[in-house]
C-alpha cells in the first residue's frame, strides 16, 4: 500500500509537471515574436523575417512544440538573447534569493501564526481571541503592492532604517520578506487555531486534564503533535503559492529572484527564460507537495491506513 500511495502522488506530480510544459509553450507562441521587440521599429520587413527563421519562428507550431519537448528532456532550455547565456543558467541564478525570501517569509508567517494560534486555543472566544481574530481578518485582505509600498515609505522614506531596493545585505530582506509574511499570516493563525481546538476539544486530552497534567504540557507534547501532519501539507502548499506569487514583491522591492526576472523577460519576450521559470516552479511545486506527503505519511495513522 506503501508504494501505491507514493506511486499515485508521484505520477500525480507528472501531470503537473507535463501541463506546466504545455502552457508555457502555448502562452509563449501566442502573444507575439520576440523579432518584434529584439528589431523594434529599426527592421525591415525582410531583417524581421531572417530573425524569426534564425529563432526557429518560421517553423509550424507543432514542430516547434515538439522541438520543444526534444531539448527539455535533455535539460536544454535554449538561450536568452537578451544575455546570450542559457535560460535555465539565469533561472538558477536567480532562484537561490527567491528561496531565501520566501523561506523567510514562511517561517515568520508559521512562527507568529501559530503563536496567535496557540494563545487563542487556550482562550477560545474570550476578548484578546476576538481582538485577533478581527485583526488578522482586516490583514488578509490587504493587497500585497500597497502593503510593499506602505512599508517602505514608513521605514525606508519616513524612518530611513532599512533599504527600500536591491539586495546588499540582511537589512535588504527584511520589507519584501514582511510583505509576503504578513498576509500569511491569517491563513497560518486560522489552520493552527481550528487543529488545536480540535485536539484539545477530543477524549484524550480531557483525560488528560483528569489526571492534573497541566494545559501548556499538553499543547507542547501532544497537541502540537497531531496537528504536524496536516500542517505540513498545507504549508508546503503556502510555499509554492508564495514562490508563483513573488513576482510583485520581488518587482517592488527590485529582489534580484525569479519573480524580479520573469518580469523582465515577459516585458523582453525572452521566451526561452519564461519557459524556463514556468517549469523550474512546477517541478519545485511538486517536489514541496512530496516533501509534505512524506511528512503526513510518517505522521499520520490515517493516511498510512488509507494509502
Amino acid at each position: 500500500m506503501t508504494l501505491r500511495y507514493f506511486v499515485t502522488r508521484i505520477l500525480q506530480g507528472l501531470v503537473v509537471v507535463l501541463g506546466a510544459v504545455l502552457i508555457s509553450f502555448l502562452l509563449t507562441n501566442v502573444i507575439g515574436k520576440p523579432s518584434d521587440v529584439i528589431g523594434g521599429p529599426f527592421l525591415t520587413a525582410d531583417q524581421r523575417a531572417a530573425l524569426n527563421v534564425q529563432l526557429g519562428y518560421d517553423r509550424p507550431l507543432f514542430y516547434r512544440f515538439m522541438h520543444y519537448i526534444s531539448r527539455i528532456f535533455v535539460g536544454d532550455f535554449g538561450v536568452s538573447y537578451r544575455t546570450n547565456q542559457g535560460a535555465i543558467s539565469s533561472v538558477l541564478t536567480a532562484l537561490p534569493n527567491t528561496l531565501i525570501l520566501v523561506l523567510v517569509a514562511i517561517v515568520v508567517a508559521v512562527f507568529v501564526g501559530l503563536a496567535l494560534a496557540m494563545l487563542g486555543a487556550r482562550r477560545p472566544d474570550m476578548l484578546g481571541d476576538r481582538v485577533v481574530r478581527r485583526t488578522i481578518g482586516v490583514l488578509q485582505g490587504v493587497p500585497d503592492f500597497w502593503l510593499g509600498l506602505m512599508l517602505i515609505l514608513l521605514f525606508s522614506v519616513k524612518l530611513g532604517k532599512l533599504p527600500s531596493f536591491g539586495f546588499y545585505g540582511p537589512s535588504s530582506i527584511v520589507l519584501p520578506a514582511a510583505t509576503l509574511a504578513l498576509p500569511v499570516i491569517p491563513i497560518m493563525y486560522r489552520l493552527f487555531r481550528g487543529q488545536l481546538l480540535e485536539v484539545l476539544s477530543s477524549e484524550f486530552v480531557e483525560a488528560m486534564h483528569s489526571r492534573a497534567i497541566s494545559t501548556n504540557r499538553i499543547m507542547f507534547r501532544h497537541a502540537l503533535r497531531g496537528i504536524l501532519g496536516p500542517a505540513s501539507n498545507y504549508i508546503a502548499l503556502q510555499l509554492g503559492y508564495l514562490i508563483s506569487g513573488s513576482i510583485i514583491v520581488e518587482t517592488i522591492f527590485s529582489w534580484p529572484g525569479i519573480g524580479n526576472l520573469v518580469v523582465s523577460a515577459v516585458l523582453a519576450r525572452d521566451f526561452v527564460v519564461v519557459q524556463a521559470i514556468i517549469i523550474v516552479v512546477a517541478l519545485f511545486y511538486v517536489l514541496l507537495n512530496l516533501i509534505a506527503d512524506v511528512i503526513m505519511f510518517a505522521n499520520d495513522p490515517r493516511v498510512r491506513a488509507g494509502g
